[in-house]
């Protein structure tokens, strides 16, 4: 579907502007009915925001990443409210996310008019981070932190002037630190993004690089250094149910084949276990799959940004694949995996359209 230049093209853009209109209006409403407890009261709270909240009022005082933190000082200057906080993270869902999303990709209404529209009704679409925006959840903050991180990484990386390159590094380094405070491997894989943005790729590269970082993997947790990961995940087998996927990473020689059926269950979905899953695999996975397929078929259109964003999509999927054993911790975790394909789908796509179109004129 997506490969395809002339269906992906097929919708007309009223069309696309009426289905994000329906969105837009079937989640306010769905919102306003939620948080006023006229439909499902309770839906969305608990858990986490609970444990932020409670921080917040002088409950607990050991904060276990820099969330409560921020939200306690917002308490502290008077700007603190659980609802205020919550309706904040809807509005960056509903009508921030998307644009600055659509910004990565280099789209503009004016000149790839359908294509904005369509990653804009992707990530209004996107049901997982709407699911985080209903309590003082972390999650949508993190995502909008990460994109302004990728704004800052975007500039620096093609930036010509000394002075704008110097300033564009630093900020994305203090994001980037930001984001360890956060969520440590999530800042760990955008540091160390930073430092590989220079590796050019090509099809039998990127086979090649891939091969060789699985046996460093491999090797890796051979010698036990990722048993720190490894015993992580084995917590999560005390959760039991359907929750997880059961698999043991004590065992060195299994390694690489459960971190395959690892990754086609919590980055591709195919663990099912209930009808959300599977409306998760239809609205999410599915067009990452197919943008994924895209991305690697022309991955030498790929520049500094985008290598950057493949980069972090594998050294970020690395740690959270190893260490993580639940399924519904998995849908919140590579949020940021399908953002990073996502918005380098639409850059080639953009500029593999830009060459063609070149390519024609020279020709005439």
């Amino acid at each position: 579907m997506i490969s395809n230049t002339k269906l992906f093209n097929r919708l007309p853009s009223s069309l696309i502007i009426l289905l994000i209109m329906i969105l837009f209006f079937i989640k306010i409403m769905f919102y306003v009915l939620v948080k006023s407890e006229v439909l499902m009261s309770g839906y969305g709270t608990g858990g986490d925001a609970n444990y932020y909240h409670s921080y917040v009022i002088g409950v607990y005082n050991s904060p276990v990443n820099i969330w409560p933190v921020i939200l306690r000082y917002l308490n502290d200057i008077g700007l603190y409210s659980r609802d205020l906080v919550t309706y904040s993270l809807f509005f960056l869902n509903l009508f921030i996310i998307p644009f600055i999303t659509a910004k990565l990709s280099g789209l503009t209404l004016s000149s790839n008019q359908k294509n904005y529209l369509y990653i804009v009704l992707l990530c209004t679409a996107y049901p997982t981070l709407y699911f985080f925006t209903f309590d003082v959840y972390r999650d949508v903050f993190m995502v909008f932190s990460f994109l302004i991180g990728c704004i800052a990484v975007k500039k620096f990386v093609s930036s010509t002037n000394i002075l704008l390159f110097i300033f564009y590094l630093g900020m994305s380094i203090a994001i980037g630190f930001f984001l360890l405070w956060l969520r440590p491997y999530l800042g760990y894989a955008f540091l160390a993004s930073l430092l590989l943005w220079k590796v050019k790729f090509t099809k039998k590269r990127i086979l090649f690089l891939g091969f060789i970082y699985a046996l460093a993997l491999f090797i890796a947790n051979y010698a036990g250094l990722l048993n720190a990961l490894t015993e992580y995940r084995s917590g999560f087998e005390e959760v039991g149910g359907g929750s997880t996927l059961g698999l043991n990473f004590s065992n060195p020689i299994m390694f690489i084949p459960n971190f395959i059926l690892s990754t086609l269950g919590q980055m591709f979905g195919l663990y099912i276990t209930n009808p959300l899953a599977v409306m998760l695999l239809v609205i999410e996975t599915i067009p990452f799959f197919f943008m994924l397929v895209y991305v690697i078929k022309n991955i030498k259109l790929a520049d500094n940004f985008v290598r950057f964003l493949i980069i972090f999509f594998i050294l970020y999927a690395s740690v959270w694949l190893i260490g993580n054993d639940n399924l519904g911790t998995a849908v919140r975790l590579r949020m940021y995996n399908y953002l990073a394909i996502y918005i380098s789908f639409f850059y080639i796509f953009r500029l593999k359209k830009s060459s063609l179109k070149i390519s024609k004129a020279v020709n005439l």
